[in-house]
C-alpha cells in the first residue's frame, strides 16, 4: 500500500466549438441625415466562448448595405475583445432612403471558421435640409371690387420633403412688400386667400401679393410666391366735376356788360369707373335762358353767357350743372351755384326832382339850413355811391351856399343879401363813384325874403340950399345934394347905386353931425 504521487498536467486544447454571438440578435440605431462622412456609431461588440484565434476575429456587412454608405471598422482592446463601429460612409439623405436594414456578421478564424449575425436596423432621422416648393411660381385671379368681404379668392399650395415639423408648410402674407393695408388675409395651413376688406378698383387696380410658405423647424426654411389679384371695375362711382369761375378773383360772377359768348365757368368732368361706366353726360339747368352749355370734347364743358344781361333788372342767377354717367341704373353728381351779375356804371345818379324851389329869410345866419336834394343810382357799389356838388358859377351867387357832399343837405356858406340877389339860383351836381363816372345836375331856386337890415341913409351928409326970404310957407324946394368928396348926385337913382361901405360912410357921417 505504500507508493509515490505522481502530478500529471493534462493541457485541453481548444477546438472551434462555440460560434461568434452578439448581445441582441436585433438592434436598432438612428442616425441624422447629412452626418458628415467618416462619422462613427458604436456597436455593442459579440463575444465567442472559444480561445485566441478561435474567438472573433473580424465582422462584415452581410446584407442591406445599399450605396455602401456604411462600413465597420474594429480596434482590439486590452481585454482582447474587439470593438465595432459603424461608420458613415457616403451621403445620407432621408428623401431618398429613409431606413437601412443592415446584417452583420462576427467571424472567427476556424476552420471551418464561425459566425454569428445581428440586424441592425438603421433609421435616417430627417434634417431641415428641404425648403417649401410651390406648385407654382406665380398665381393669378380675377375678382369684382363689389365682392364682399370674407370672399375666398383662391389657394396656393407648398410641399414640403422634410417630415414633421421640418416638412409642415405654413403660409403667410410678407406684409413688408406687399398688401401693407390688409386687404388680403391667408389661413396658414390650408394656404386660402380670403378678402378682408372691401376693395376699390378707382384705389387700385391690380393687387400683387408675396406669399411665404415656411416650414415649422426651429430654423424654418422659406419660399415665396407672387399672387396676382386683378380688380373688375363696377359702377360704384358717381362722377366728379371740378368747376372754375372765370372771373378775376374766381368767385362765381359775370359783369352785366358781358356779351352773349362770353364764358362764365369752366367744367372739368371724369369718372373714376372704367370703361363704359366713365362716359358722362352733362346737363345745365336754371339761369333762366340767360346761360348755356358746350362743349368739344365731353370733358372740358364751358358755361357761356347766351342773353343780354341788366344787373338792374336781376343781380344774380341759381345755376345747376347735372353729370351723369351710363351705368345701370346711372349716378349722378350735381352742383348748384349762384352767379352774381356784376354792375356795370350804366345808369347815372338821378333826381327826384328836376328843380328845387326854397323861401328862406335873407338873415339867416351862415351854415343853416336851406333844404336837401336827393338824387339815386340804379347801379351798385362805387358805381351807385353818389356824392352831391354846386357847381361854380359867377354870374349867379352860388358862393353864398354849400352842400354836403354825402346828404346832399344845403347851407348857407356866408350871409345873404336881399339887396343884391332877391332870387339866387345855382345848379347842384350828383355825380356817382364809377370809372369813368356818370352825373345830373338840378336846378335850386331861392326866394329870399326881404328883412328890415338897412336904415334910411341921407343922400349926402351936407345941404347947401338958398332961399328968398320972401318965400311963402309951404313953398317946396330943392335939396342940393353933396357926395362926401363935395361931388353932387344929380338923382335918386345915383344914391341907391352908392356901394354899401358909401353908405355906411355916410350913416355915420350923419350921426356925427347930428350929434353935435
Amino acid at each position: 500500500m505504500t507508493g509515490f504521487t505522481v502530478k500529471v498536467s493534462i493541457t485541453v486544447n481548444d477546438i472551434n466549438d462555440h460560434a461568434p454571438t452578439f448581445p441582441k440578435k436585433k438592434a436598432s440605431l438612428k442616425i441624422p441625415e447629412q452626418t458628415a462622412v467618416g462619422t462613427k456609431f458604436s456597436l455593442e461588440p459579440a463575444t465567442d466562448a472559444d480561445k485566441d484565434q478561435l474567438t472573433v476575429q473580424g465582422y462584415q456587412i452581410k446584407e442591406g448595405n445599399v450605396g455602401q454608405v456604411f462600413r465597420l471598422e474594429t480596434k482590439r482592446a486590452a481585454n482582447k475583445v474587439l470593438y465595432l463601429d459603424l461608420v458613415v460612409n457616403g451621403v445620407l439623405d432621408r428623401e431618398k432612403r429613409s431606413s437601412y436594414s443592415l446584417v452583420l456578421e462576427a467571424f472567427d478564424a476556424g476552420s471551418p471558421r464561425k459566425t454569428g449575425q445581428m440586424s441592425l436596423d438603421v433609421l435616417v432621422q430627417d434634417i431641415n435640409d428641404h425648403a417649401p416648393i410651390f406648385n407654382q411660381s406665380r398665381y393669378s385671379a380675377i375678382i369684382s371690387e363689389s365682392l364682399p368681404q370674407g370672399s375666398n379668392i383662391l389657394q396656393v399650395f407648398a410641399f414640403d420633403s422634410d417630415e414633421g415639423d421640418n416638412g409642415l408648410v405654413l403660409y403667410e402674407i410678407n406684409r413688408r412688400q406687399s398688401d401693407p393695408d390688409r386687404y388680403f388675409v391667408i389661413e396658414p395651413r390650408s394656404g386660402i386667400i380670403t378678402l378682408n376688406k372691401p376693395l376699390d378698383y378707382e384705389v387700385r387696380k391690380v393687387h400683387e401679393l408675396v406669399v411665404q410658405a415656411r416650414d415649422n423647424a426651429s430654423h424654418p426654411e422659406i419660399t415665396n410666391a407672387f399672387v396676382t389679384i386683378h380688380v373688375r371695375d363696377y359702377n360704384d362711382n358717381q362722377p366728379t366735376m371740378t368747376i372754375i369761375f372765370l372771373s378775376e378773383d374766381g368767385s362765381p360772377q359775370i359783369s352785366e356788360g358781358a356779351q352773349p359768348g362770353q364764358y362764365v365757368a369752366r367744367i372739368s368732368v371724369s369718372d373714376p369707373d372704367y370703361g363704359e361706366y366713365s362716359n358722362v353726360n352733362v346737363s345745365l339747368e336754371g339761369g333762366d335762358g340767360k346761360f348755356a352749355l358746350t362743349t368739344k370734347d365731353s370733358i372740358i364743358y364751358l358755361i357761356y353767357v347766351d342773353q343780354i344781361l341788366d344787373r338792374e333788372e336781376r343781380d344774380s342767377y341759381e345755376l345747376r350743372v347735372m353729370a351723369t354717367d351710363s351705368g345701370t341704373p346711372p349716378l349722378r353728381a350735381e352742383s348748384s351755384f349762384t352767379i352774381h351779375v356784376t354792375d356795370v356804371n350804366d345808369n347815372p345818379p338821378l333826381f327826384d326832382q328836376q328843380a328845387y324851389k326854397q323861401t328862406i329869410p335873407e338873415v339867416v345866419y351862415p351854415g343853416s339850413f336851406v333844404l336837401q336834394v336827393t338824387a339815386r343810382d340804379k347801379d351798385h357799389g362805387p358805381n351807385g355811391d353818389v356824392r352831391y356838388s354846386i357847381l361854380p358859377d359867377k354870374k349867379t351867387h352860388a358862393s353864398w351856399f354849400i352842400i354836403d357832399p354825402v346828404t346832399g343837405i344845403i347851407t348857407t356858406a356866408t350871409n345873404l343879401d336881399y339887396e343884391k340877389d332877391p332870387k339866387p339860383s345855382f345848379k347842384v351836381v350828383a355825380t356817382d363813384g364809377g370809372r369813368p363816372p356818370l352825373s345830373s345836375t338840378a336846378l335850386v331856386e331861392i326866394d329870399l325874403q326881404d328883412s328890415n337890415d338897412n336904415e334910411p341913409v341921407f343922400g349926402s351928409s351936407f345941404y347947401n340950399v338958398s332961399i328968398k326970404e320972401n318965400t311963402s310957407a309951404g313953398h317946396a324946394f330943392f335939396l342940393k345934394k353933396i357926395s362926401p368928396n363935395n361931388k353932387q348926385f344929380q338923382t335918386s337913382k345915383d344914391l341907391h347905386n352908392v356901394s354899401f361901405q358909401q353908405k355906411h360912410l355916410l350913416k355915420n357921417t350923419l350921426q356925427n353931425k347930428l350929434f353935435r
